[in-house]
């Protein structure tokens, strides 16, 4: 059936009268039934509603019956796993199961205040409503597999997707292929099995069951134009793909429906969002996924990898163990000479050269630049397919090169043959290869042109407005650019690509270091969190120790507090902190397993901010190393809120003098800050492992009162017992009934120890006289200013047996006393 086009003023006008219309009549249905009878209101709804019109109703017939419904979805299920249950499988050349590939990820959810949890992908939906599920990840993190995943367990009625009655997948690389203008239900059936009529008329049963899986929303080609129209439209108008996605996004289409987007950027899409919102994000494998994946293709290897401990962490990327596990299939040695992504690269490059270069039509400098040159033109274009002439006049028919099959896949779109890159960080790679093989006056336009580009859009992201604009559209496109970038760094390192470059006699720009570490110096000094990370990452692929040293220790704050870190991220962080001796600040947002891996090196640091989630046992043993010679005078570890908390336990440790500070407070809004601190003299010996602060499960967190940061504090002071060269204590306390035998106990197990002042909120004058005349028998004086209390040591202290018999003699006159007060 041909659907009509219409002018949007005027289809709004007929839709109206449309459903006046039927509104009239069902009132009149309405009125006429309670004549007759009284009935329950929620009849009298379900009439009324029977009566509205559709949108869709007057170009493509009536309602389908519940039987007719039915069976068009078990049609499409079935048609989708066809299509989704087996995906192409580069491990091992054969069709294998999605189930049998799937390996997930880590994801978390992000929340407004800048705290996070770990979360799964059954758990996107489960907020109800109609509710947009962004998922974020880098390029190679897995959100298609993800995003192909969903659709296969609606198809198979898993638990994770039977909410839904109806998924759409819609992948925006194919969908940018479209040339022709066309409406909202042309869309979806140019990417699903079912007709116009049929998704018409599904559409019209409970739109709020529907989830439309947006993949690759980097590849939409969004102006402002375009932007403009999207809030204009309606399922029936035609216009560009670019539109009718945009509009879907914004809730201007089908605005009851649930959506999941995935993406490589954030800050553009956030702002086509309307209505309920989840944020989430790929970090990466967890150790025990790296360990699952190799395990289900690999698992002699398993062991090389994980004795590797580079290798290791680059595997928490997914596509990277992909990468490792093919260079193993074809018996390639992967665990020496790998310290960087970009090296990687060059060698999986290098290994398919090595088995398919075999009747090659071209030399292979001459082939690396045309797939490089191919590359580009996508990176620029923000394309992703090239239809086969492209191919064929850029690089050469595939089928002839074995080496270019494994590089470009081939895809049937439409009756129509397209190619793509085997992954988007291929496209990456190869462009970055193609600057370098330039002559050096080509290849150094090319570079300062990329430069550039990327610091607009960096400088546009740091006074962006609310709403989308232009700028928008320039600080994305900076962004998807940013990997060529580190590519580029990574084959400016002489020993990783000298081999490979003198094996195949190639010419590269020997200019393209230096333009790059003086980008990047300029830009340390200007740029932090996001930009700042990418900046560390780049020099990790210079992996020039030197320059990386002198770049860091240039800098006046290194802050990355804004962004939860990656193990990839860590990693890097760690080998930059290796690079130099001092770093001024640093602010950080980490976990308990970021900070193992990152706290030996972080002892370089004047001044350290720890932004956590949660404050576990291990995480203040940074406190331990505090004026052993280190460079560390000042600690602060924040537990983030949760859940609309308003208390944020802290911790703060400071060196002045060879006197540490440390502090325990909580910033809850109240007229006194609850504090426990003591001071500690550290000439010449360490604290040992602090481990009084216990971990906050969400619950205890929200809980959160005033007695918990007091239990701290008690835990405290029994592990100060064993301190020594403990020389002054301060701290806040509710009373001295379990305060009062700890501060003995410390005083008998710190000969150090020379004061104690406490400031008690409920101070007892029974309490005080007890613990004042135990003090006296030891040697110590106790002063007491309104409800302050200062201890210190008076003379020579006194023998365990002199204290038992001071002890004796003065238990009469505390009783006394007592009494004495109470009367």
């Amino acid at each position: 059936m041909e659907i009509l086009d219409a002018d949007k003023d005027c289809w709004e006008i007929k839709r109206k009268r449309k459903h006046e219309e039927h509104q009239e009549s069902a009132d009149a249905d309405v009125l006429h039934t309670k004549s007759r009878t009284t009935r329950p209101t929620s009849i009298m709804k379900v009439r009324r509603a029977e009566t509205e019109p559709s949108i869709f109703s007057t170009e493509f017939g009536s309602l389908p019956s519940q039987t007719g419904f039915r069976k068009f979805v078990r049609q499409y299920k079935l048609s989708v796993k066809q299509k989704h249950d087996s995906e192409w499988s580069f491990l091992s050349g054969e069709q294998e199961s999605l189930y049998a590939l799937y390996t997930e990820p880590l994801i978390i959810q992000k929340n407004e205040d800048g705290c996070f949890k770990n979360t799964h992908v059954y758990e996107f939906f489960q907020l109800g409503g109609a509710v947009t599920v962004i998922l974020q990840g880098d390029s190679g993190s897995g959100k298609s597999f993800i995003a192909q995943k969903i659709m296969l367990d609606w198809a198979s009625e898993m638990f994770s997707a039977s909410r839904f009655d109806l998924v759409f997948y819609l992948r925006c690389e194919e969908l940018m292929c479209i040339s022709e203008e066309i409406n909202l239900i042309e869309l979806l059936s140019y990417s699903c099995s079912l007709t116009s009529d049929q998704i018409s008329q599904m559409l019209q049963q409970l739109p709020e069951n529907v989830l439309f899986i947006i993949d690759g929303f980097d590849e939409l080609k969004l102006t402002q134009v375009i932007y403009e129209m999207s809030a204009h439209t309606h399922p029936l108008q035609k216009a560009p793909p670019e539109v009718i996605l945009c509009g879907l996004i914004r809730k201007y289409l089908i605005p009851e429906s649930i959506l999941l987007v995935t993406t490589r950027t954030k800050n553009t899409v956030n702002k086509l969002l309307k209505g309920k919102q989840c944020f989430t994000e790929i970090m990466s494998f967890s150790e025990k996924k790296v360990e699952e994946y190799f395990q289900k293709f690999f698992r002699k290897e398993y062991d090389c990898v994980r004795a590797n401990e580079t290798l290791f962490t680059a595997c928490s990327i997914p596509v990277i163990c992909w990468i490792i596990s093919e260079m193993f299939r074809v018996g390639a040695n992967v665990t020496s000479g790998l310290e960087t992504t970009t090296s990687i690269y060059i060698d999986f490059v290098s290994t398919l050269l090595e088995h398919h270069c075999q009747g090659l039509s071209r030399s292979v400098p001459t082939l690396l630049r045309s797939l490089g040159q191919l590359a580009e033109r996508g990176m620029l274009e923000q394309q992703v397919l090239f239809d086969e002439k492209s191919i064929k006049e850029t690089v050469s028919d595939p089928a002839d090169s074995p080496f270019l099959c494994k590089f470009l896949s081939r895809r049937r779109i439409h009756q129509e043959t397209m190619f793509s890159f085997m992954h988007h960080s291929f496209q990456e790679f190869f462009t970055a290869l193609y600057y370098v093989l330039l002559d050096e006056e080509e290849s150094q336009r090319k570079v300062t042109e990329l430069l550039n580009t990327v610091e607009r859009g960096w400088a546009l992201s740091c006074w962006s407005d609310r709403d989308f604009s232009m700028a928008d559209v320039k600080i994305r496109h900076a962004k998807l650019l940013q990997p060529v970038i580190l590519f580029l760094c990574g084959l400016c390192k002489k020993d990783g690509i000298a081999t490979f470059i003198e094996k195949y006699n190639m010419a590269v720009s020997s200019n393209i270091g230096t333009q790059l570490k003086e980008w990047l110096h300029q830009c340390s000094q200007r740029y932090q969190n996001e930009h700042m990370l990418f900046i560390l990452h780049c020099l990790y692929e210079l992996h020039d120790k030197s320059f990386v040293g002198k770049v860091l220790e240039g800098l006046i704050l290194i802050d990355l507090s804004t962004l939860p870190l990656k193990m990839t991220d860590c990693w890097v962080l760690k080998y930059c902190l290796q690079c130099c001796e001092h770093i001024e600040n640093l602010k950080l947002h980490v976990t308990s397993e970021n900070l193992k891996m990152l706290q030996p090196e972080l002892y370089c640091c004047e001044e350290l901010w720890l932004m956590m989630n949660c404050i576990p046992d291990d995480d203040v043993g940074l406190i331990s190393s505090a004026g052993k010679g280190k460079i560390l005078n000042k600690l602060i570890i924040k537990e983030l809120g949760n859940r609309g908390s308003v208390f944020c336990p802290e911790i703060t440790l400071s060196v002045r003098d060879e006197d540490i500070t440390l502090s325990l407070s909580t910033s809850e809004i109240i007229e006194t800050s609850l504090k426990t601190e003591l001071t500690l003299t550290r000439p010449n010996s360490v604290v040992s492992t602090i481990n009084w602060v216990k971990s906050q499960n969400e619950s205890e967190l929200y809980m959160f009162n005033l007695f918990d940061l007091e239990e701290k504090g008690l835990r405290l002071l029994t592990f100060l017992q064993s301190v020594f060269d403990l020389k002054k204590v301060c701290l806040q306390a509710s009373d001295l009934t379990t305060f009062g035998p700890l501060i003995l106990s410390l005083i008998q197990a710190c000969p150090s120890l020379i004061e104690l002042s406490i400031n008690f909120r409920y101070p007892f004058m029974v309490q005080i006289m007890s613990l004042k005349e135990s003090l006296r028998q030891m040697g110590w004086t106790l002063t007491v200013w309104g409800e302050s209390v200062l201890i210190q040591q008076e003379g020579e202290r006194f023998t365990e047996e002199e204290l038992k018999v001071n002890r004796e003699k003065s238990e009469c006159r505390i009783l006394r006393r007592c009494r004495s007060v109470y009367t």
